[in-house]
């Protein structure tokens, strides 16, 4: 009797610093950002700078992708004042929307002393018949920043299995290919080749990333120039079309 081979199951990761939703104009049109979205089809997205309500089934953003992207999970890292919504009091942070369940693993903290705080959101994406991990990651403006966030990453990868499949995505405001800040990331996962995704109307650094590790292998990758899109962030955002198995 011949085994039975499973074949790879196929995914689409984006990763998107979106602006907050606030377009070139200085407008809150999260519902544009939700058709950018809807448009790439991704299975899991990766967002950075959300700035969600308080109370999650009145915000806008989370309800214009909700019809593709169900499951959702957010962590704040503070909460702010915003001149573009009068009167509101917002989570700012990073965000995962899924077409999958996500159960929420314990958020990584990557603050740096007087630095604007820092998280890593971290999750299990249950697929069907496959288990993800999923991190997003907005790391800091300066190098020794970023170099102990780098660190505190790395250390936290070897709680996990090496086997064990795991994206890492976000906004790394690093451009250099082989930079000493993340060095220590570069020994333990693969960096999917550079996209210049910043700024989006002229892209010329490739801030937003995907890493991965495990049985995971990347067929395609591209930053989505769109001249739609600059006018919704100051980010490209980056497709990533991977196996599993």
């Amino acid at each position: 009797m011949t085994a039975k081979i499973t074949p790879p199951r196929r995914l689409r990761v984006v990763t998107w610093n979106i602006h907050s939703c606030i377009d070139h104009r200085g407008r809150y049109t999260p519902e544009r950002t939700a058709r950018i979205i809807r448009l790439l089809h991704p299975d899991i997205i990766a967002l950075q700078e959300a700035n969600l309500a308080p109370e999650p089934t009145e915000d806008r953003l989370l309800r214009a992708a909700r019809a593709t992207l169900p499951h959702w999970l957010f962590a704040p890292t503070h909460e702010r004042g915003c001149i573009h919504r009068p009167g509101e009091t917002t989570g700012f942070g990073n965000l995962i929307l899924s077409r999958w369940p996500l159960t929420p693993e314990e958020p990584l903290e990557l603050s740096h002393r007087q630095r604007e705080p820092r998280q890593a959101l971290r999750a299990r994406v249950d697929m069907p018949d496959d288990e993800l991990h999923f991190w997003v990651v907005h790391l800091g403006l300066g190098v020794a920043e970023r170099r102990e966030q780098g660190q505190r990453i790395a250390e936290a990868l070897t709680d996990l299995p090496l086997d064990a499949p795991l994206v890492l995505a976000g906004d790394f405001n690093e451009w250099l290919p082989r930079a000493r800040s993340l060095r220590v990331l570069h020994r333990q996962l693969t960096r999917l080749p550079a996209r210049r995704s910043f700024p989006a109307g002229r892209p010329l650094l490739p801030l937003d990333q995907i890493w991965i590790r495990g049985p995971l292998h990347a067929h395609h990758l591209n930053a989505v120039r769109d001249p739609i899109i600059p006018r919704i962030s100051d980010h490209l955002p980056i497709v990533a079309d991977l196996s599993l198995g």
